[in-house]
């Protein structure tokens, strides 16, 4: 049996999204960093330095200060989550990688137009392909293209919410050459752990605090 370490934000009232990361990944902070880094984003960076070469060590500090910069800037874009993760290539080279999460705000349609129209947008789509998730219809969108001299293949999976008037785009993308394949199996087991509905243990779900607009309006109204 899988076993699942939950996130503090999957315990938020806020949270209206939920999925589970595999091995290999640490969150990248969008708020500004705490001063002093808190211990987990600490243990995190320690943990992707375990999985590289001692040589390679100042790169992944570097990279990893350039997504907390930019992670910053995505969170006034929508931007929820973002992750950057350390893998190991089929030959075992040491390969990385940068998930984000984003909402997209959209004129409302039933979740299958608004995925097929959230794919035909993507003007960088390679191969796009209209897929059932359990958390619903989603498209998923295939991408390389050339960035500041790096080929950069990417999977974006766009996933409309119920309500039908936003969209939650997931992004993978990596600078690998090859093991397109296994990242393919990575993106899909994420994209397929989707969902919208709280999916929390009941004695989890009862230790969520109570959300303040909630708490304001019973203060205000009994």
């Amino acid at each position: 049996m899988d076993e699942f370490a939950v996130a503090g934000s999957a315990m938020s009232a806020e949270c209206d999204i939920w999925f589970a990361m595999p091995p290999g990944f640490v969150e990248v902070p969008l708020a500004s960093p705490p001063d002093p880094p808190d211990a987990t984003a600490t243990d995190g960076l320690e943990m992707l330095t375990e999985l590289v070469p001692e040589e390679q060590y100042e790169s992944l500090r570097s990279s990893m200060d350039e997504a907390r910069a930019m992670g910053r800037l995505l969170a006034r874009t929508g931007a929820v989550h973002l992750s950057m993760g350390v893998h190991h290539g089929e030959s075992g080279e040491v390969l990385h990688s940068v998930f984000l999460i984003k909402w997209e705000e959209v004129p409302w349609a039933p979740p299958k137009l608004a995925a097929a129209k959230a794919a035909l947008a993507s003007s960088e789509a390679r191969e796009a392909e209209l897929v059932d998730l359990p958390c619903g219809p989603a498209a998923v969108v295939e991408s390389l293209n050339k960035r500041e001299g790096q080929n950069v293949f990417q999977l974006t999976g766009y996933l409309p919410h119920p309500d039908g008037r936003r969209v939650a785009v997931l992004a993978l993308s990596t600078t690998a050459g090859s093991d397109h394949e296994h990242y393919r199996d990575m993106f899909y087991g994420i994209v397929g752990m989707v969902s919208f509905d709280n999916p929390l243990p009941p004695q989890l779900r009862e230790q969520i605090p109570e959300a303040q607009e909630v708490a304001a309006a019973r203060d205000v109204f009994g």
